[in-house]
């Protein structure tokens, strides 16, 4: 066999191979639209038919009248926007600061916050939510966007970034009588985008995902996350309108594949330049 049939060989089997472990991740995704426009009698046949008979719009109309849908978009967008913002800035900041400054006790302070990533967000839970109580936090979406904002794998991605800035080019920015924040604002920012793009599309999604803290801290239906309100229409105790939650469900996708279609290259960008950096 030549050399130009074995490349053609593996090339096909390469593609074989991609094309059926897309298929097994596209799969729930299709299956969850189909279940969304199917009816109910649709839903329970046996065996299970993959697209729907009679398409419908039913679910999606009774999910906004069950839930007020947009209010609660509003504070997931609010929630992981604002998340987002602040973990890029202080994340960043913090840094550069361990990255680049010189002073005793600093590999011990980033020891300690490698040692955090270690600690399960469940466990301070309760902490956070007495102190969030004393302030009168509860039930704010502020409440649910400062503890968590600022992560130790933030801080870690970051710190790995501005390690790969020249020392020479802070230098010359001191030289030039540049405070600490502008160097900051105006050289680490700027060389370090790459970087804040992939953490802050991280933080994005994670923030977006989140259940177990909006759960906590919001109780008013017009101020909880889209994820909390979906927990709503689940009841298992005495019926679950599957086409419902399939059909919220949807919506609550849908913006997460319009901010992956807009920001797909730096995505890309930031994912291997991160597997590059190790």
């Amino acid at each position: 066999m030549s050399y130009r049939m074995k490349n053609a060989l593996s090339n096909l089997l390469l593609y074989t191979a991609l094309m059926l472990v897309g298929l097994v991740i596209l799969l729930p995704f299709f299956w969850m639209l189909s279940t969304a426009f199917k009816p109910s009698p649709e839903i329970i046949l046996r065996p299970p038919r993959f697209l729907p008979l009679k398409p419908t719009l039913s679910h999606f109309v009774n999910a906004l009248k069950r839930i007020p849908y947009f209010h609660n978009l509003y504070s997931s967008l609010f929630v992981s926007s604002w998340s987002t913002v602040i973990s890029i800035f202080f994340s960043t900041m913090v840094g550069y600061g361990i990255a680049k400054f010189r002073c005793i006790g600093l590999n011990i302070i980033f020891i300690l916050i490698l040692t955090g990533l270690m600690i399960p967000p469940f466990t301070v839970a309760i902490p956070l939510y007495l102190v969030a109580a004393q302030i009168g936090m509860v039930n704010s979406l502020w409440g649910v966007i400062i503890p968590f904002s600022i992560s130790n794998f933030g801080i870690f991605l970051m710190r790995q970034y501005v390690v790969s800035i020249p020392d020479d080019l802070i230098f010359a920015a001191r030289i030039d009588g540049a405070s600490e924040f502008a160097i900051l604002l105006r050289v680490v920012f700027p060389v370090v985008s790459t970087g804040c793009a992939a953490l802050g599309i991280l933080k994005f999604m994670l923030t977006w995902n989140d259940f177990f803290w909006p759960l906590i801290m919001l109780s008013h239906d017009k101020k909880k996350t889209l994820q909390v309100a979906l927990s709503t229409l689940i009841d298992f105790e005495y019926y679950v309108d599957f086409g419902m939650v399939m059909a919220l469900t949807t919506m609550i996708v849908i913006p997460m594949i319009i901010i992956f279609l807009f920001f797909q290259k730096r995505i890309i960008e930031g994912i291997a330049i991160t597997g590059m950096k190790g």
